[in-house]
């Protein structure tokens, strides 16, 4: 009712009652809709998704700021000079008095705090923008950094690199692989099948086979055939790479060994040779000494025994008449008797006789039997396994100066109470020789000077065993030879 009456004073007051209601309805749904569209604006505003430019095309969309200023300045002389003009503020005065019982003349300088809200509004969304577009900025930047990190590290790498599909096909790679594969550059790899290269195309077959179940394949050796048809080693790692939305992609590793490979060929073959010269050396040598063994035997032996037989002769025939002949001849007896047992020493120490006599077991008795009457301090003991018989007089001299230059480390280096020396027939094809003490030991990573492990050592591998050596400092030495039980011929 009060609206009504309201409503009727102001149709009476200005006398033009239809045409005033008619004007107000249609401001009021003008500044309704104006306030709508306002709040959809700032709305749709809040939701869109900003575009934010790459770098190099900021500097382009970057507007020169005085520019700008400028447009600032002329719109605002414009609504003056036109305002001056044309007198709007009046007019808006008088277009507004009727509808005053509505504070519809008020509603200036409500759209100018709208309007400074607005520009604050959009002052916020700009500052907003601009730091959103310089973080987007500097992340791209440090993407463009590195994908360009991980280019050089992927095209330099040594290594080769590929991606194919699940058939194969190449879809890129890096110059280390198209080397290994022989061909000039990297886009003659691409397109090509990486079964194509591969010597045996039904492992080729099964790698593809695992790899798409899931599989991730560790080669240690892949024979690959090259595009100019020469042959190549590498050692290979395949697995599935899955995306999304894209079929299943091969990621392949492979590294050049076909160098070393042939590195290793002639270090192995150099070392066979080696080998089989250290044999024969060695075989030369104990022949060598069987025949200087054999000739201090047979003539010098004989010699010495001529002259002491010579010696006691004359102190017989010269007993009780010539005293002083006597006394020389015993000397000389003596003497021939002292040079003897040193002649007989170089004999045992070029050749063992016990060991064509006796052989392997007995021979090595007898040596740690001499060893323990040279050295009473330290027990040693001897343990014998298996059956040592028929194992060839080379491999027999080997076990023997193998245990007599253990002992000999032990007389002279060890200083320990107790030694224990092992002879085993490990199996039909091995036997193993033990020597260790409980003296004071070494480190072995110290360089030595001497030579008789490595003496040892290159007697071993020329018969194609291993020695192993086992000691610290304070806790002995433990030296184990494993020699291939080859029957003798």
């Amino acid at each position: 009712m009060a609206g009504q009456v309201g409503v009727l004073a102001f149709q009476r007051v200005n006398g033009k009652n239809s045409l005033a209601t008619s004007g107000s309805l249609r401001y009021i749904w003008f500044v309704r809709r104006l306030g709508a569209y306002v709040v959809s604006l700032g709305t749709r505003f809040m939701d869109m998704q900003l575009y934010l430019p790459t770098a190099s095309e900021v500097p382009v969309l970057r507007r020169p700021v005085a520019r700008d200023l400028i447009l600032v300045i002329v719109v605002t002389a414009f609504t003056f000079v036109a305002s001056a003009t044309f007198e709007l503020r009046e007019w808006l005065t008088d277009f507004t008095r009727p509808l005053e019982p509505y504070q519809i003349d008020e509603l200036p300088l409500t759209f100018a705090a709208l309007l400074l809200a607005l520009a604050w509004f959009s002052w916020r969304r700009w500052r907003q923008s601009d730091i959103e577009l310089r973080l987007r900025v500097a992340a791209q930047r440090a993407l463009v950094e590195r994908e360009a990190q991980y280019r050089t590290l992927f095209m330099e790498n040594l290594a080769g690199n590929t991606l194919a599909g699940s058939d194969g096909t190449m879809l890129l790679c890096n110059p280390a692989m198209a080397r290994i594969l022989g061909l000039a550059s990297p886009e003659e790899a691409v397109g090509r099948n990486l079964g194509d290269f591969y010597s045996d195309p039904a492992l080729w077959t099964s790698h593809r086979e695992a790899l798409a179940r899931g599989e991730k394949l560790e080669i240690s050796l892949l024979e690959l055939r090259s595009a100019d048809g020469s042959a190549a080693k590498a050692i290979a790692r395949m697995l599935p790479r899955y995306s999304p939305g894209k079929a299943v992609e091969l990621q392949v590793y492979l590294a050049d060994i076909t160098e070393l490979q042939l590195m290793q060929k002639n270090l192995a073959d150099t070392l066979a040779e080696n080998r089989l010269l250290s044999q024969k050396y060695l075989q030369a040598q104990e022949e060598e000494r069987r025949n200087l063994a054999r000739e201090l035997h047979d003539e010098l032996g004989q010699c010495l025994n001529a002259i002491k037989l010579d010696a006691v002769s004359i102190r017989e025939l010269t007993k009780g008449s010539q005293p002083e002949i006597e006394v020389s001849a015993s000397s000389i007896v003596d003497i021939s008797n002292h040079v003897y047992d040193v002649v007989r020493s170089m004999m045992q120490r070029l050749r063992p006789a016990a060991l064509d006599a006796l052989g392997l077991r007995d021979a090595v008795g007898e040596l740690v039997n001499q060893w323990r009457r040279r050295n009473p301090s330290t027990d040693c003991q001897l343990e014998s396994q298996g059956d040592l018989v028929g194992l060839g007089e080379l491999l027999n001299i080997t076990v023997y100066r193998l245990v007599q230059e253990c002992l000999t480390n032990v007389t002279k280096h060890s200083g320990a109470t107790q030694a224990r020396v092992v002879l085993e027939r490990a199996g039909p094809q091995e036997v193993r020789v033990t020597v260790h003490d409980n003296g004071r030991g070494m480190d072995l990573q110290e360089k030595r000077t001497g030579l008789g492990l490595v003496g040892l050592r290159e007697r071993v591998e020329a018969l194609r065993g291993r020695l192993q050596l086992t000691a610290r400092p304070g806790s002995g030495m433990h030296v184990t030879a494993y020699l291939p039980a080859v029957p003798a011929n």
